[in-house]
């Protein structure tokens, strides 16, 4: 994957699917590059009513990895809401 400048950060990327992962509650994740992008897999647990965890899919296009690393960029030296 690159981006303009060359290749991108996986500090970045992973720190911002990391992000995506946790506020969309996604469990027993796997992560699969390819010249698409990022595949993300993973399940989210059952919800009421619901039986068994919901399969989730999501692929990070190039677009959406340079948006991920312009939002990183930003949002870099911020702070962690965890050590505030």
């Amino acid at each position: 994957m690159e981006n303009r400048e060359g290749l991108y950060r996986y500090e970045d990327i992973l720190r911002a699917i990391g992000r995506y992962i946790d506020m969309n509650n996604i469990q027993d994740v796997i992560l699969l590059q390819s010249e698409d992008g990022i595949l993300l897999r993973g399940y989210r647990p059952a919800a009421a009513g619901r039986h068994g965890p919901a399969l989730i899919q999501y692929l990070f296009t190039p677009a959406d990895l340079q948006a991920i690393d312009e939002e990183s960029r930003r949002r870099r030296g911020t702070g962690s809401r965890l050590l505030g």
